[in-house]
């Protein structure tokens, strides 16, 4: 990522906090710190000094993505962002027509045979409220507000209603190959507190080729 690349994906910016818009196919972190493929490190390079990463968004996943500069802001803004006050909005483009507008869902996620994650009575609670914003022939747009923070958890979620993500190649049988990438955007943040934060990343535009050529409306 050019540096130019960076700063135009940059949301946010005051103080030590950093919120960036993050490009599907990066992750948040790499597997150390001299790995150069995350955003993590394309934010250090920059800055010329450690940043640290608040959250993590799967690799495929685009959207809000926060960092902060000072490893004294880490531990405030997990907890800023685990209370129950925080809100997490994400788009998804799903397989299937759902029968419902919107949808708790309640379902725990652990590890279900020892390698994959899934849902199980033995894992830990995750709750994600979907609400569907539009139908195509055979997919549908979705909105999904998550209140926990489990790994993969709208996606196994979403495959748990019969509604896997398109792109999905882990909670579906067989994967999906009509998008490379799974269809998940972390669309916006709020915060509120002693942390106030109101913050949106714009759809890119992959998701929004993809919605038009499904006959969906973004």
């Amino acid at each position: 990522m050019t540096l130019k690349d960076l700063e135009g994906r940059i949301l946010l910016e005051t103080g030590t906090l950093l919120v960036l818009d993050k490009p599907p196919g990066l992750p948040s972190t790499g597997r150390s710190l001299d790995d150069d493929d995350c955003l993590q490190h394309a934010l250090i390079q920059r800055a010329g000094a450690m940043v640290w990463a608040a959250h993590q968004l799967d690799a495929d996943t685009s959207g809000v993505n926060v960092f902060t500069t000072a490893k004294r802001d880490v531990a405030p803004l997990k907890k800023a962002l685990t209370a129950p006050s925080a809100r997490k909005q994400y788009l998804a483009i799903v397989h299937g027509t759902p029968d419902w507008d919107t949808l708790p869902v309640t379902a725990p996620i652990g590890m279900v045979d020892g390698t994959s994650l899934g849902v199980t009575d033995r894992g830990r609670d995750a709750r994600s409220e979907f609400e569907v914003l539009d139908r195509g022939p055979e997919h549908s747009l979705v909105r999904v507000r998550i209140t926990t923070g489990r790994t993969h958890q709208i996606r196994i979620h979403a495959a748990h209603l019969g509604h896997p993500l398109v792109g999905e190649e882990w909670y579906r049988s067989p994967p999906c190959t009509v998008h490379p990438r799974q269809a998940l955007h972390a669309g916006r943040l709020t915060l509120e507190g002693e942390l106030r934060l109101d913050v949106e990343a714009p759809i890119p535009d992959d998701l929004s080729l993809l919605a038009r050529a499904l006959g969906l409306r973004l």
